[in-house]
């Protein structure tokens, strides 16, 4: 697995202001800095998609009307011997 290395420093915000607009509040003062590695640049799109939808592709219609003996059959088969 790569370990990604991050950097903390604390410097005053005064060394920053040709790189970050620092809000006056933060002036002069100490702050840390963290660097890390950014990501590859894609965003990745959130799926819209639902679990029943993400799911259908699984779905036999040919079972459909077994759906609501399901359970009952499953522990049928499992206890049966018992």
């Amino acid at each position: 697995m790569l370990k990604l290395e991050t950097v903390r420093e604390i410097v005053n915000s005064n060394t920053l202001t040709k790189l970050f607009n620092i809000p006056a509040t933060l002036r002069n003062k100490n702050v840390e800095v963290v660097i890390k590695l950014a990501a590859d640049g894609k965003k990745e799109v959130p799926s819209k998609k639902s679990a029943k939808g993400r799911l259908s592709r699984y779905a036999n219609p040919k079972l459909q009307h077994t759906e609501k003996e399901a359970w009952g059959m499953a522990v049928g088969e499992k206890y049966a011997d018992n």
